[in-house]
């Protein structure tokens, strides 16, 4: 009996210790460059029909950054793929989705870049280039400080390291910077490992 109670307890502490420690591993996963797709999803109160999701799509296509979406009835989302080098820029989108007629909600976003520290805050710095006036800018987004945060921050290993962040998207703006309005709560994140050449 002690024996089978042993063994019980041992394999409860090996699976807590395994469950622990998985969201560890899992988060600080590498990715190939290739395989980063950045992305926003929004959750789209009111769209109910194709007629009603055709509308949208004709709306969201007329900002310039983007260069598909993905509208799924069922389950009343529409994601946004950027166009080559460009950011999709989320008042934009929540704009578009009231022109149309539609209530947006939850905005969730795949985005790669860097981290950066910016007035006291840590943010995921995102670098384009403006082809036409052939000058650099960047867009910033706050990171929620929370566990995923930290075991991002526990992840860099250099300062230019580019991540990979898939989270929700909330318009916080607690220090009423006008620069990035937007906080990022990390659902997951990946490394991207530096091309070799």
């Amino acid at each position: 009996m002690k024996t089978r109670t042993f063994a019980t307890w041992m394999t409860a502490v090996l699976i807590m210790a395994a469950l622990l420690i998985s969201p560890v591993v899992l988060a600080a996963e590498k990715v190939e460059k290739k395989d980063v797709t950045p992305k926003v999803t929004i959750r789209v109160d009111g769209l109910t029909c194709p007629f009603c999701a055709y509308g949208l799509e004709k709306r969201v296509k007329k900002i310039s950054a983007v260069k598909k979406s993905i509208i799924d009835i069922k389950k009343g989302t529409m994601e946004l793929l950027p166009k080559k080098g460009q950011h999709i820029d989320l008042d934009d989108v929540r704009e578009a989705v009231k022109k149309g007629g539609f209530t947006p909600r939850e905005i969730h976003v795949a985005l790669a870049g860097r981290l950066r520290e910016w007035n006291g805050k840590t943010v995921l710095s995102i670098a384009l280039q403006d082809k036409k006036k052939k000058k650099k800018t960047e867009v910033k987004y706050l990171l929620k400080d929370d566990k995923q945060f930290k075991q991002l921050k526990a992840s860099i290993t250099s300062p230019d390291q580019e991540i990979f962040i898939v989270g929700q998207a909330d318009k916080k703006n607690p220090d009423k910077h006008t620069d990035h309005p937007y906080t990022i709560t990390i659902e997951k994140f990946s490394i991207i490992p530096k091309e070799k050449g």
